[in-house]
């Protein structure tokens, strides 16, 4: 009989929890499946992140409709919006994206923006970190060669502290053009609890494996 909900007995164990945590530059290490990064700061209101995928499909004279195996990719813009609560110069130079940090000033660093873009500022990487509800397991995805595109902005008021949002814009480079791969990833932990298709395929393979085995 066909349910009225989505709920199952994994449910509970299958939930992305909060807001969670934006670091910078993170490095991943295969053999002990660790990572690390530098840590952004504090945001407030959630983050957001979106991968917006452009499909084109050729008009083919006759077609009524889409038509299986013609559809092509055509780009990924992948970016993540984070709020940040937590200020300090290097903050607002990310928001700006093209603007240098002024150092020579003995009582003030100067964030000066300029009106051409440099390599370096891009960050090597951005990643937003979240944790599964059973066992708290990270989360990562990671968006690579970021740049703040949207300009800086910042609204304070009374009785309340100040959020600058910040739009960071993944970016590929020559080694990811020649791969066909998008800028970006997500690292789901293979601990997560596996889906009842999962777990009868793995008993399968199993149950194959062990009848080889006595043969």
């Amino acid at each position: 009989m066909l349910k009225t909900n989505g709920m199952r007995q994994e449910t509970a164990e299958r939930l992305l929890l909060d807001a969670g945590a934006v670091y910078k530059n993170l490095t991943y290490e295969q053999e002990t499946g660790e990572f690390t990064a530098t840590l952004l700061g504090a945001t407030s209101g959630g983050n957001e992140f979106n991968a917006e995928i452009e499909y084109r499909q050729p008009e083919i004279d006759g077609a009524k409709g889409r038509i299986k195996g013609l559809e092509f990719i055509n780009a990924h813009n992948a970016y993540l919006t984070i709020n940040m609560k937590e200020l300090v110069a290097d903050t607002l130079r990310l928001a700006i994206g093209a603007a240098d940090i002024k150092t020579d000033d003995p009582n003030y660093d100067i964030i000066q923006p300029r009106k051409i873009v440099k390599n370096e500022d891009y960050l090597d990487n951005i990643a937003w970190v979240g944790r599964l509800s059973k066992g708290g397991r990270p989360v990562v995805i990671v968006l690579d060669n970021v740049l703040s595109a949207e300009g800086f902005s910042m609204t304070p008021e009374d009785s309340n502290e100040a959020i600058v949002p910040i739009t960071l814009y993944a970016h590929a480079d020559l080694s990811e053009l020649e791969s066909d791969e998008a800028p970006y990833r997500i690292y789901w932990p293979k601990g997560a609890p596996e889906t009842p298709e999962q777990q009868a395929s793995t008993q399968s393979t199993n149950d194959t494996e062990s009848e080889e085995e006595s043969a």
